[in-house]
């Protein structure tokens, strides 16, 4: 009789450590999972922000070279569409900055201030370049006004 009892108790023992081993291999496949989900998010974050970082890049070596060849008015107002463009790429690297220097704990927060951040970036940079459009017309317009004197 003691035998059964204790291959009875051998018998449940085991079936607790293997549904306990069952368990802990789900619990770490989606501790796993999380982690990768929250790796993708910011590689993706990320990869948006660069993308936004490097159209503002462009658009600043754009400016730069009309301030060169323009009139006074027109480098007047690209200057200041320049220092516009630099404060908007200052606020990308800022967010670039925070996905990289996050923990996966602190992501959440992170990701939602850096997509808020990319969103009015992107409108703004839409208004800048339609302010860069309009100083780069009159400097046009300009030049093929013939001199009247």
């Amino acid at each position: 009789m003691k035998k059964v009892i204790w291959l009875a108790a051998f018998a449940s023992t085991l079936i607790f450590i293997q549904c306990s081993r069952t368990t802990e291999n789900k619990v770490d496949e989606a501790q796993e999972s999380i982690v990768k989900d929250i790796k993708d998010e910011k590689a993706e974050v990320a990869k948006d922000l660069r993308a936004l970082r490097d159209d503002i890049n462009s658009r600043l070596d754009e400016v730069s070279k009309q301030i060169e060849k323009g009139n006074i008015e027109t480098r007047k107002n690209l200057d200041n569409v320049k220092q516009d463009l630099t404060v908007q790429r200052d606020k990308v690297q800022k967010a670039l900055d925070d996905i990289d220097k996050s923990s996966d704990e602190t992501w959440d927060d992170i990701q939602q201030a850096s997509r808020n951040t990319a969103d009015e970036i992107k409108v703004e940079f839409q208004r800048l370049r339609e302010r860069i459009d309009l100083a780069l017309d009159s400097d046009k317009n300009d030049k093929d006004k013939p001199n009247e004197k």
